[in-house]
């Protein structure tokens, strides 16, 4: 049993023994092999690494009467297929911050829209009361902005007049409607409240 187990041994020895200088013949010519596919040195260092140590795996399947490079350049060819397949599953991350080059050079950055409340609007909804913002909601949109325009921004009369295209009582009348009608909301929202 022992005796069994020394063979084994010093058969393994010898195997490696020559592998490595299978290895050491053949490392250049794959190694060429695994950036010609890839593209990458650094990937081909990876894909060269797994051929050799799937090849030593497996070495005991090797028919010796065959080529060692024709063999290990198979061996290269499905690490580099496996790869391929686990780069396409893996998930993308971009960092929307960092420049992406398109092609030629040529950089391409990212810009997005920012969907948060304006600054006006986040200062109004934490100011504003729950009557106040439902006489506010309770307005359609031209007569929000001609409250705000005048109200908030302080706008002069013959300024809003100018923007609206219409006269300067057309603008007064208007904002005296949207002030009656703010009043009748609070008026409602104060009585909700009792």
């Amino acid at each position: 049993m022992a005796t069994e187990q020394l063979n084994s041994a010093r058969d393994g020895g010898s195997r490696s023994i020559e592998f490595n200088k299978l290895m050491e013949r053949s490392y250049r010519k794959v190694s060429d092999m695994a950036y010609r596919l890839s593209g990458s040195r650094s990937d081909a260092e990876d894909l060269t690494q797994e051929a050799y140590f799937r090849a030593y795996r497996s070495f005991g399947r090797y028919e010796r009467g065959r080529s060692f490079e024709n063999w290990i350049f198979r061996i290269v060819t499905r690490v580099f297929l496996d790869f391929l397949r686990t780069r396409r599953r893996r998930v993308k991350t971009v960092s929307y911050d960092e420049s992406v080059e398109k092609g030629g050079g040529e950089l391409q950055s990212f810009e997005f829209a920012d969907t948060r409340p304006s600054p006006e609007a986040q200062l109004m909804a934490g100011v504003l009361s729950e009557g106040l913002g439902n006489a506010l909601a309770s307005l359609n949109e031209s007569q929000r902005r001609l409250l705000w325009q005048a109200d908030i921004d302080e706008q002069r009369y013959d300024d809003i007049a100018t923007e609206l295209g219409t006269p300067v009582g057309t603008v007064r009348s208007r904002l005296h409607r949207t002030h009656k009608l703010m009043r009748l909301g609070l008026e409602r929202a104060s009585l909700r409240l009792r």
